[in-house]
């Protein structure tokens, strides 16, 4: 490592020309020289807010965390989610994400010491993102700032990740003394299991460095607010609906409701939905769900679900889930009714083992409509073991009579597809459908893309069919398409096929269909 130099000129032209680099490794994880890292003076500035978790809260052995802002670097909680050993019957590995969470004003140095490897590679996403890294000195190095959330993956380990999120100061704490605020204490593991619910009107309050056992049921009621700093740990709660169809949030038919900041946890089954509900907002909200212990395959766990209903929207959010991460259907069992007015942004997904990214399906007995993606991320999307079903990064999968339109994907950035890109179908399969309802092939008409970025190419290509002539899909415009590099400006060049391994009946969407800019 070279010496700072004295020419007081040259260092301060140097640190001009960083200060306009993006990433100062240049992709390739190097550590910056001193002369030219500006990271350490503009952490100077920053506040940094650590939280305080209970002696007995679960910690992990595999990571070591610190933030630095002003002043010495801090120790950071680790939380592990899921259990040493506890996998799928079918042979797959277990896997542990681990989650450091805490407070800024702005950039930080994050440190990360892996306490059972040396790390040699490290990979920090989403890719577009550019967050400053590197490997030093046995830890791992990454500048973030306030509102980021980062995936480090160590060595490609997949199975223990890391989840970076950097929240704003925990500043806005309502007053424990209202009554009509529920409000959880940092510094403590609060058993409330197996649920947690609220009137209209109230505030459940999840306090930084608060560990609350349980889920949340909440029905029938209006303007409730769900937020905090704090972690819902949802690990092996079994409640009414039975062992793998259980939930760790549902909102069911209620209006006006706010779910922000938080992290839940360790679900098992399905991790969080709004159901047949109007006006809810998710803000910042965070989804890490567990291997599923009930179902032979762990999956049947997805992350953020709508199920019928209006106006919904998701900002910010980060899933993490081994079935579908963002999900809209429009019925099952019970539940019946249109969606329409869905919103995406700025989300980022990964689902490891089943699933999709960002998924309209199958269950599509009702309309779905108007619903849109922009601004997102997939940091990896559905890892296949030797074969495939459908496991896609953008997927509609209408296996109902309903129709699903005017959908719109703006400025998406899919960093590993590892199944497939885009999969668009009508298609019958045997999911549930609600009570009474029979099956008939439905349609999807009216999708928009627009700056849709793959910086991987799908090894199973892209996915594009209908059941027939009169149950199609229709209306289908893409412009800038980009994968691995390459524009696309065809069907042919975004590799379209009709997937013949899980289609019984398919039928190919014709050119006239798809327009390309």
């Amino acid at each position: 490592m070279k010496k700072l130099t004295a020419l007081t000129a040259l260092l301060f032209g140097t640190l001009c020309l960083w200060a306009c680099t993006p990433n100062p490794d240049n992709g390739e994880g190097k550590e910056p020289e001193p002369s030219t890292n500006p990271y350490d003076e503009q952490i100077k500035n920053t506040t940094v807010e650590i939280y305080k978790y209970a002696p007995n809260a679960p910690r992990t052995a595999y990571y070591a965390v610190s933030v630095q802002g002003k002043g010495d670097p801090q120790n950071c909680y680790v939380f592990p989610v899921g259990k040493d050993g506890v996998g799928a019957s079918n042979g797959r590995p277990y896997d542990i994400p681990h989650i450091a969470t805490f407070g800024a004003d702005g950039m930080v140095r994050v440190e990360i010491i892996p306490l059972q490897v040396v790390p040699e590679t490290v990979e920090v996403l989403p890719s577009v993102k550019e967050y400053p890294n590197w490997i030093e000195d046995g830890k791992v190095v990454v500048y973030l700032s306030e509102g980021d959330k980062a995936s480090v993956v160590i060595n490609g380990d997949l199975e223990h990740p890391v989840f970076l999120f950097v929240h704003s100061l925990e500043t806005d704490k309502p007053s424990k003394d209202d009554p009509n605020v529920i409000y959880f204490e940092a510094g403590k593991i609060h058993d409330r299991q197996p649920k947690l619910t609220a009137q209209s009107g109230q505030t459940i309050y999840i306090e930084g460095g608060a560990i609350v056992l349980g889920a949340v049921y909440i029905q029938n009621v209006e303007n409730v607010t769900i937020a905090g700093h704090g972690i819902m740990d949802d690990y092996h709660i079994v409640h009414d609906e039975g062992t793998h169809k259980n939930w760790g949030m549902r909102l069911y038919r209620c209006k006006n409701m706010t779910v922000k900041d938080i992290l839940l946890a360790n679900m098992h089954g399905w991790t969080t939905y709004a159901v047949e509900c109007e006006d809810v907002t998710f803000d910042n909200y965070k989804v890490i769900a567990a291997w599923n212990e009930y179902n032979n395959t762990g999956v049947e766990n997805d992350g953020m679900g709508v199920m019928c209903g209006k106006r919904i929207k998701f900002l910010n959010t980060f899933s993490y889930s081994h079935d579908d991460t963002y999900v809209i259907k429009s019925g099952k069992w019970s539940y019946t009714g249109e969606v329409e007015d869905v919103l995406y942004d700025g989300c980022m997904a990964w689902n490891r083992w089943g699933g999709n990214a960002f998924e309209i399906g199958y269950e599509v007995p009702y309309n779905i409509s108007d619903i849109k993606y922009r601004n997102c991320y997939v940091l990896r999307s559905a890892i296949s073991i030797g074969y495939t079903f459908r496991h896609g990064a953008m997927s509609i999968h209408n296996s109902g009579k309903g129709t699903v339109s005017n959908v719109s994907y703006e400025n998406m950035h899919i960093d590993n597809p590892d199944e497939f890109g885009i999969y668009f179908s009508i298609i019958k399969t045997s999911y549930t459908l609600p009570d009474g309802e029979v099956w008939g092939p439905g349609n999807i008409n009216g999708v928009t893309m627009k700056n849709i970025y793959m910086y991987n190419t799908p090894p199973y290509g892209n996915i594009l069919f209908g059941y027939d002539k009169d149950h199609t899909v229709k209306n289908i415009s893409i412009e800038n398409l980009v994968i691995n590099g390459q524009k696309c400006m065809s069907i042919k060049d975004a590799n379209f096929t009709v997937d013949q391994a899980h289609a019984k009946v398919s039928y190919p969407v014709p050119d006239s269909e798809v327009t390309f800019k």
